[in-house]
């Protein structure tokens, strides 16, 4: 076990209790009617030239970041390096090469825009190698640039976790900044001897994702680590989830993952294939009772492949996963290990890039590298809603011996987002887009090469005379990220 380095810049009370919040500024989009790219432009309200957010507090305990006055959202010349929805799917937020962004999902809007300045630096590497006889002072380990390589939120608080990231990171690639925006600097920080590769926030814990290591801290000052799980030798795709269990049920109350107050993290496991849950909300208290870190967790065997993607749902109760031949989608429980649905995506080999839950676990969205836009229903069979899932009609006969690809449930709408509306683009790199839940209809998605976010509606189809209810996806708006 490879072993941590810790320092903390500042010993500050991390108070995390989420006030609401109205967002009332307007931002121009593009609206698409009838399939048709009408573009109708807003004018902003700049009342502020200059390049700095405004952060106001609408609580005495927890400040949430608010609206942005400057004029301008992406600088055009930054690289877009990340894109992370926060816990609710309420906001998402945007690491490039000059700082980050925080958009507000519904209405999209941008509500924070931080750039930071480029200082002349010694260290381009982005990297500060730790010691193993003490913790570094934060003025030593930021490295001059501006790149922001990963960012999540906690919820819509004040509270954001940096990497640094791009030519020339903010902060080093090994290092964890909890971000005050408030105060507009470090609160805490977190030092390791090899890359972050992710990072995860609950309102209690913080985990840290490297290679082969998921370590667990609370979120407290100092933060306090907790346990270090090992995972499989190398999580290139730097997978991991969190989740917020709010279940009161009784129906198992002896298991770790019934507790109200549940804090639900999947990771991969040691295994190729196998995906770990554990209930880390409670597990200061195990470890006071010496409960061994094997008796709560759960291993589910959910591929036979390595496993390229994975979510949980918003109460942690199910996981959806794809494994690098993205042909299959799997959901299991993350309470019993059960095997719930199984979904086609296709039969030709595709890498699953994005998949999220809708907030109310009907729907399941997920994105391949075909662009190819994938909606799954997950509501009961006997449920009166209208999204059936497609089957072959072969199986409807039950007939003996019959291939299980002819067994298959496949999506009751799908997509093929380059072919309808990114016809004439190209790009020498895949363009990887993040999606979340707008509301339980309707889809955001924000692309990294193209520079913009789009929102995309489930609708009933108007010319089908038959008795079955079909649908379609269309795209009802989008805006690129160098406009605002």
């Amino acid at each position: 076990m490879t072993d941590t380095n810790m320092s903390t810049t500042t010993s500050t009370s991390i108070t995390t209790t989420s006030p609401t919040n109205s967002y009332t500024n307007k931002s121009s989009i593009h609206s698409n009617n009838n399939n048709n790219n009408n573009n109708n432009n807003n004018n902003n309200n700049n009342n502020n030239n200059d390049n700095h957010m405004q952060v106001v507090s609408t609580s005495s305990t927890t400040p949430n970041i608010s609206a942005s006055s400057s004029s301008s959202a992406l600088p055009k010349d930054s690289k877009i390096l990340y894109i992370n929805f926060n816990q609710d799917q309420g906001c998402f937020a945007i690491g490039h090469e000059q700082g980050f962004l925080v958009y507000n999902s519904n209405p999209i809007e941008l509500r924070v825009k931080r750039n930071f300045q480029t200082t002349t630096t010694n260290n381009n590497s982005g990297y500060v190698r730790s010691n193993s006889t003490g913790s570094h002072n934060s003025s030593n380990s930021i490295t001059g640039g501006s790149g922001i390589g990963i960012i999540t939120m906690l919820h819509r608080t004040n509270y954001l976790a940096l990497v640094g990231g791009g030519n020339l990171p903010k902060f080093p690639i090994n290092k964890l900044i909890i971000w005050d925006d408030l105060k507009r600097k470090p609160s805490l920080s977190l030092e390791f001897n090899q890359p972050i590769l992710n990072v995860l926030l609950s309102r209690i814990r913080i985990v840290i994702i490297l290679s082969n290591q998921i370590i667990v801290y609370g979120f407290s000052a100092p933060p306090k680590k907790f346990i270090t799980y090992e995972t499989i030798a190398n999580n290139k795709f730097a997978l991991g989830d969190i989740s917020i269990t709010s279940s009161n049920s009784t129906e198992e109350n002896s298991s770790n993952y019934s507790n109200s107050n549940s804090t639900i993290l999947a990771f991969p496991g040691k295994i190729q294939g196998q995906i770990q849950i554990v209930n880390i909300g409670n597990i200061n208290k195990e470890m006071e009772t010496q409960h061994t870190k094997k008796s709560h967790i759960n291993i589910i065997k959910a591929h036979k492949s390595q496993i390229r993607n994975f979510c949980l749902n918003k109460s942690g109760s199910l996981i959806a996963s794809a494994s690098i031949q993205g042909t299959l989608i799997r959901i299991h429980s993350t309470k019993t290990t059960n095997l719930l649905f199984e979904f086609r995506r296709g039969i030709d080999k595709a890498d699953i890039t994005s998949l999220k839950f809708n907030n109310d676990d009907t729907k399941l969205a997920v994105l391949s590298d075909k662009n190819t836009l994938h909606i799954f229903n997950l509501s009961n069979s006997n449920s009166n809603d209208n999204y059936l899932n497609k089957s072959h009609f072969l199986n409807k006969f039950q007939l003996p011996y019959l291939p299980q690809y002819f067994k298959s449930t496949w999506s009751f709408v799908s997509l093929n987002i380059n072919n309808k509306y990114h016809e004439n683009e190209q790009f020498n790199h895949l363009d990887l887009g993040v999606i979340g839940w707008n509301n339980d209809d309707s889809i955001i998605i924000v692309w990294k090469l193209k520079r913009i976010w789009e929102k995309y509606e489930i609708i009933e189809k108007s010319d089908i005379n038959d008795d079955q209810i079909n649908y379609e996806i269309v795209r009802t708006s989008w805006k690129s990220l160098d406009n605002e």
